[in-house]
């Protein structure tokens, strides 16, 4: 009897428990509410970014970007500041040695080493080291609207370097400059490289 008084005090008290009516518990008006987010019926609007990162050259060289207009003078499709330091590159890819240059007049003078073919024999050697046949080349750099031209000559033997003016200056043709140009309109073309 014992077990069954125990178990009606027992659920007495759970049913006195369960029945107490505590309006904080029951009531839901004072719990914080999220905010409430206005929504337009428009779509978003995205922005987009329409910029484009250039292009690494697939190719070396300047292709088009460079055109030969007579023998001795070419020119670059780039403004004056741009033309003088591609053609600076050239310049030194080609093994074109620049001697002296004045930006401001836009002058490069270059000398050219001898090819390696023509010094490989022993008399193209033995005769290069008795007597120097650098010719010194002016490169006149000069802004024409939005490209730049090129033109060589050969400098006057007053600007020739002093040990070929004082055993005369070396006699130039005129293939000498067409020469240079070739090469440089060819490296330019072709095998410029970036830095």
């Amino acid at each position: 009897m014992r077990v069954i008084v125990k178990s009606l005090l027992l659920t007495g008290f759970l049913v006195s428990c369960g029945t107490t009516e505590e309006s904080r518990y029951r009531d839901t008006e004072a719990l914080e509410r999220p905010p409430t987010v206005a929504s337009s019926p428009t779509r978003e609007q995205r922005v987009v970014d329409t910029s484009s990162i250039p292009k690494k050259k697939d190719k070396t060289g300047l292709g088009s970007d460079v055109y030969q207009s007579t023998p001795t003078q070419l020119t670059i499709k780039q403004s004056f500041d741009d033309a003088w330091s591609t053609l600076k590159r050239a310049l030194k890819q080609s093994g074109v040695k620049i001697t002296d240059h004045e930006r401001d007049k836009g002058l490069y003078y270059v000398t050219r080493e001898q090819d390696e073919a023509d010094t490989s024999g022993f008399f193209a050697k033995a005769s290069s080291l008795f007597g120097s046949d650098k010719t010194t080349y002016l490169l006149t750099v000069k802004q024409e609207g939005t490209e730049t031209t090129v033109t060589a000559t050969v400098a006057h033997a007053t600007e020739q370097s002093s040990a070929a003016a004082k055993d005369g200056a070396p006699e130039t043709t005129e293939e000498g400059p067409e020469d240079l140009m070739q090469s440089l309109f060819k490296t330019l073309r072709d095998k410029l490289e970036e830095e």
